[in-house]
């Protein structure tokens, strides 16, 4: 019999992408010329926004947890119609 019920699992898992859009969040900022601007709600297509104030490059990422299949393969996530358009990176935690 499972330990987690469905609720507690989701809860895990959105803490784990919150958790992870951080951790790139914290990365970027390693660089002294970003800024980084976070998408609050999870609605948008990109979590992340990272400003270049030196080169004046603005980039859009998108924050994905590694996933793997049962026989080790890396589970590729795709973008969605919006975050294709505007040209949003993926990058996996």
């Amino acid at each position: 019999m499972p330990t987690h019920s469905k609720g507690t699992e989701h809860k895990h898992r959105c803490q784990l992408g919150i958790s992870n859009e951080l951790k790139a969040a914290i990365k970027f900022l390693e660089e002294p010329n970003n800024h980084v601007y976070y998408e609050l709600g999870g609605r948008g297509p990109a979590d992340l926004v990272v400003v270049n104030t030196e080169t004046g490059a603005v980039d859009l990422y998108d924050v994905k947890t590694k996933s793997y299949r049962k026989d080790g393969s890396h589970i590729n996530r795709v973008k969605n119609k919006s975050a294709k358009n505007l040209n949003v990176k993926i990058i996996y935690i």
